[in-house]
């Protein structure tokens, strides 16, 4: 160890200006200081205030609007939200709650606030709030005033109404700045507010909210708020899901359940401090599986990390548990149960309400106050004694799956051992393990194969040096219905561990970074067989060596299912999509659009133009995109053509973003202005009016209520989609109207003269009835003259297929398994580990029904599906 001596400076001499690097800088002096001040701040350093600018940040933007409708209806103000994805990517979230007050803000000592709207004031001054005192909100998940302003900074643009106090208010804001002034626009007999905004790109890379996402986290604040209803729509997917529970906790812990053998009914423990505000809920059910499933929130916000609420619920369980053990002479001998045994097989939600939450961070992944840790602890340890001494049936089962989980550790911990000993001795790799030559593992890939025919072709078709093969006999273990002393005994299991090398799963010695290969590839038929072994291997991969997941080393083969040809071009294709797109491209290299031009009743063009190459797969791409576009407004019962044509020559040729339906009828409005102005007029009409977004479901009219009139509301933003395709046909010399042109049969029998004709560069031309078939008539021409080679199974292929189809890894195309595609969104993350997990204990548990229903919901998903 040495030390550095510190040379002193000059006792003399004056400071030097120049650096002390010798580099010359710009002065730092005030004219470096820059101040930000509310909007400016947040869009500078938007990872401060929304945890960071990915995927979690995006939807964080939706829980900071959502949880203040759900703080109103915590007060008691609310019980309707709808949240909605409309068709561009922008969200609205409605509430029936009391609506931000408008009322002139009142503070003399700062004249940038004072008399300004207090709706304008919630929404562009940071920490501006009604949440810093406990006389509006009891409790509520907000605690900073930063939420709806943040939203409001980092939106391209955000719309806002207010219902409250018998009036209709709005404005308009786009990146924190007011573009429309606060308006009343008339009188309304409802109250609430409707936020609508869209994720301003210059902040977000991705701006596309995930539907799973919301769906989750919607179904939980449903559970978790009894009789709060709370409905989704999501245009893009034309998806409406409605979430409402009276009995909400119980009927969470029965969906994470779902598919497994349950001990006993739900249970819940529940208690409340009026004089501390704190209040607890917890629901819990031990089931026959071997993995815990516990989740906590406070104040309805999900704390992924946990907390104090957490730690107190597995003390209270582990001591609870263990004294009614000790007390029933349960436990034989010196066997010791540890928290994680009486936690194997338990699913447990513990909810607080907490006045003044101590979250970590803005984005409250944990909770911090200690006094809540005491106030579970003591819940769980008198409540759930007692739920033990009263039904003692229930309480053997559950204490004696706590003991058979210690018995089964202490078992496990001695199969590991002689697992280690044995098959991980130096040199003891399986007999039926081809390996590499290499021992690097950067560069070495263990196929594991199925069955020793595609084995013996993976092992002619290799590169020896970093490919090795291990041929797997039959379907291993199903890993989600047997302990971990089970799993290790069997044979094909061990074999697999031993080649890895990295260790037996839950010993102290594993080590993911000791694997001996960098690619784990799983290489099973395209049938039904290889399926399951598939999925076999991934069960077992992701509940014992996840480790090996969340590193990047599992990966799936994907051998084609054909080999498509046409004279010289060979292609193997994957599957009946990549086809497809393959026949597309095909059509594409080898054609040209004729846009012909008739003068009267002229059979013979007087003009024709081309287009091909790049215009003619951007003319394909605008054509899909109408078509896609008709597609989502027809399934709003729009007609599609009086839209494009009639309505839009009425719009002043542009197309109208709202559509409204009343009384059978309907209109459209190029804006919110427009549509207020009708919404003023119906009021003055009819007296009593509701506005409901379409596709919600509409409160029921009961005979004793004054009879309201229903404006039903349709958002338009397929507008815009619409809107770029017409300006670049038109800027092609084509017409929209085109679109809808139809060939007409003559008396003859013979067809009217085509406008548009594909010119292929050998054959006939083929003509169209108009412009919307012409990507379609594309597809059509690739597959010309293709003869299509269907391959069975691995074993079918040669070695010199299979390594220019799977093994090659310039050519080959392997799927990387992962628990969530977004690795770096921690939300995702969990919200995808959370759907797999439960995703297994349906397929590969032991309720058939369960999973047959599933199967069915899902089958209309299948994209690859070999019978």
């Amino acid at each position: 160890m040495s030390e550095t001596p510190v040379k002193e400076p000059p006792s003399n001499e004056p400071p030097s200006d120049e650096p002390p690097n010798g580099r010359p800088g710009k002065d730092y002096d005030a004219d470096s200081i820059r101040v930000l001040e509310g909007m400016d701040a947040v869009r500078k350093r938007p990872s401060m205030y929304i945890g960071d600018t990915q995927l979690h940040g995006l939807h964080h933007l939706i829980w900071e609007v959502v949880d203040n409708s759900v703080d109103e209806s915590l007060a008691g103000f609310c019980n309707s939200i709808l949240v909605k994805i409309n068709a561009d990517g922008s969200c609205m979230v409605r509430d029936n709650g009391r609506g931000i007050p408008v009322k002139p803000y009142k503070m003399p000592d700062n004249p940038k606030i004072d008399g300004k709207p207090t709706l304008e004031v919630v929404l562009t001054i940071l920490h501006a709030g009604g949440k810093f005192d406990r006389d509006s909100y009891a409790v509520s998940g907000g605690l900073h005033g930063v939420g709806v302003s943040v939203v409001n900074a980092l939106s391209e643009r955000l719309d806002v109404e207010v219902t409250r106090d018998g009036s209709l208010y709005t404005m308009g804001f786009s990146r924190g700045v007011a573009i429309r002034g606060l308006k009343r626009v008339g009188e309304s007999n409802e109250r609430g507010t409707r936020i609508e905004f869209k994720p301003d790109p210059q902040i977000f890379e991705d701006t596309k909210f995930r539907t799973e996402i919301l769906v989750t986290r919607l179904r939980e604040l449903a559970y978790l708020n009894e009789g709060l209803r709370i409905q989704f729509i999501d245009e893009r997917v034309n998806k409406h899901e409605e979430f409402h529970y009276e009995d909400g906790l119980k009927a969470f812990i029965h969906y994470m359940n779902e598919g497994k053998d349950t001990l006993h009914p739900v249970r819940t423990l529940q208690a409340t401090d009026e004089e501390t505000g704190l209040e607890c809920r917890v629901a819990f059910q031990w089931n026959d599986s071997y993995n815990e499933n516990l989740l906590a929130f406070a104040n309805n916000i999900k704390n992924r990390d946990g907390g104090t609420h957490l730690t107190g619920l597995q003390a209270g369980l582990t001591r609870t548990l263990n004294a009614y053990a000790k007390k029933s002479n349960a436990v034989k001998g010196g066997l010791a149960l540890r928290g994680e045994d009486w936690r194997e097989g338990l699913t447990a939600i513990v909810s607080v309400k907490v006045r003044e939450p101590d979250f970590q961070g803005q984005t409250k992944d944990r909770l911090m106050n200690s006094d809540v840790e005491s106030f579970v602890q003591q819940t769980v340890n008198s409540q759930l004694a007692n739920w033990l001494e009263e039904n003692p049936s229930e309480a053997k089962k559950v204490i004696t799956k706590g003991i058979q989980a210690a018995v089964a550790r202490e078992a496990a911990r001695k199969a590991r051992e002689a697992t280690r000993k044995t098959a991980l001795s130096s040199g003891n790799l399986p007999g039926k393990l081809w390996d590499c030559h290499s021992k690097n593992p950067e560069e070495s890939e263990l196929f594991l194969v199925e069955g020793d025919s595609a084995g013996g072709s993976a092992k002619q078709g290799r590169v020896a040096k970093t490919q090795a093969i291990l041929p797997l006999k039959g379907k291993i273990l199903n890993v989600e219905k047997a302990r971990m002393d089970k799993i290790l005994s069997h044979e094909e299991i061990k074999t697999i561990i031993a080649a890895l090398g990295c260790g037996v799963p839950g010993h102290e010695d594993f080590d993911v970074t000791k694997c001996r290969y960098g690619k784990i590839i799983i290489m099973t038929d395209a049938d039904v067989d290889g399926s399951h072994i598939r999925t076999l291997l991934l069960t077992f991969f992701f509940r014992h060596m996840r480790e090996l997941i969340n590193a990047g080393r599992i990966f799936v083969a994907q051998p084609p299912l054909y080999l498509l040809k046409r004279g010289k071009q060979a292609e193997f294709i994957l599957n009946d999509i990549i086809m497809d797109r393959m026949l597309a491209e095909w059509g594409l290299n080898e054609t040209r659009v004729a846009i012909r031009t008739f003068e009267g009743n002229a059979t013979t063009p007087s003009k024709e133009t081309f287009i091909d190459g790049a215009d003619l797969l951007q003319l394909c791409q605008m054509v899909d995109r109408v078509t896609r576009a008709r597609h989502g407004l027809s399934r709003r019962g729009i007609d599609f053509h009086t839209f494009i044509i009639k309505t839009r020559a009425e719009n002043g040729g542009t197309l109208p973003w709202i559509r409204t339906i009343l009384d059978g009828e309907e209109r459209y409005f190029p804006d919110d202005d427009a549509f207020n102005d009708f919404r003023k007029q119906c009021k003055e009409k009819f007296g009593k009016i509701e506005v409901a977004d379409g596709g919600v479901s509409l409160p029921a009219q009961h005979a004793s209520e004054e009879e309201t009139k229903v404006i039903v509301r349709y958002e338009l933003p397929e507008s815009d989609e619409i809107e770029e395709a017409i300006a670049w046909f038109e800027k092609h010399g084509i017409s929209i109207e085109d679109y809808f042109m139809r060939r007409e049969e003559l008396v003859t029998g013979e067809l009217t003269p085509a406008k548009y004709v594909l010119i292929p560069n050998t054959g006939e031309p083929v003509e169209l009835n108009g412009l919307a078939h012409v990507a379609e008539g594309i597809r059509s021409l690739g597959q010309r003259g293709a003869t299509v080679k269907r391959f069975k199974g691995l074993g079918e292929m040669n070695p010199e297929e299979l390594w220019e189809t799977t093994l090659d890894p310039s050519k080959r195309k392997l799927l990387q398994v992962v628990i969530s595609e977004e690795a770096e969104d921690i939300e995702q993350v969990e919200v995808d580990g959370r759907a797999a997990d439960r995703i297994f204990s349906i397929l590969m548990g032991n309720d058939v029904e369960v999973r047959r229903g599933f199967i069915e919901t899902n089958a209309i998903h299948v994209r690859d599906l070999d019978v």
